[in-house]
């Protein structure tokens, strides 16, 4: 039972803002949207940049909404209930691959890539992948929803140590902050 639910509510959330306030200034002052007049499917540039900075704040944002208000007041379960969630997670989901056409209408403008960045980008890539493949083979997508925020039988099913889950196990930070350790308890 949590004794102080607003307080939980809350909980270190101070920083996860913060810091997307520094990265999505610090994003803003790399781009020149004066110059930039480059176009794809109709969409410029900077709709797209713009489109690909909010999806995944509105996404995080609805996740914490979601979870945290369903852990202290069951407030998704009396209201839009679990299924309307999780398609409203996927649509999210879905939509953060809009940064896909970014890369299309935006491509060149900064530098054009050559083998180093393109090697870069598979580099990058491989763990993106294996993450994909552990979440469908040890964890399943459903669970990686946060189903166990609101249904209680999954309360006692111990943390995945297979796959990618060996090395981070709050993969919503991604796997490159399994270098840095942080009890995954204090961030969700």
């Amino acid at each position: 039972m949590i004794e102080n639910k607003l307080n939980f509510f809350f909980k270190h959330k101070i920083w996860h803002i913060g810091g997307l306030i520094v990265l999505y200034y610090v994003a803003l002052q790399m781009v020149d949207f004066e110059t930039d007049s480059n176009v794809f499917l109709g969409i410029s540039a900077k709709n797209w940049f713009l489109f690909s900075m909010m999806t995944p704040l509105l996404h995080q944002g609805y996740v914490w909404l979601c979870w945290r208000s369903e852990l202290c007041w069951q407030t998704i379960s009396r209201t839009i209930g679990f299924k309307v969630y999780v398609i409203i997670f996927f649509i999210f989901g879905i939509l953060r691959l809009s940064s896909i056409g970014l890369c299309f209408a935006d491509y060149g403008t900064w530098f054009t890539p050559g083998w180093i960045a393109w090697s870069v980008s598979v580099l990058i890539f491989i763990p993106f992948i294996y993450t994909i493949y552990s979440v469908k083979k040890y964890f399943g997508f459903m669970r990686a929803t946060g189903i166990d925020h609101f249904d209680s039988s999954y309360k006692d099913i111990p943390f995945e140590r297979r796959g990618i889950f060996k090395w981070n196990s709050n993969l919503t930070l991604g796997p490159w902050l399994s270098l840095v350790e942080r009890p995954a308890d204090k961030l969700i």
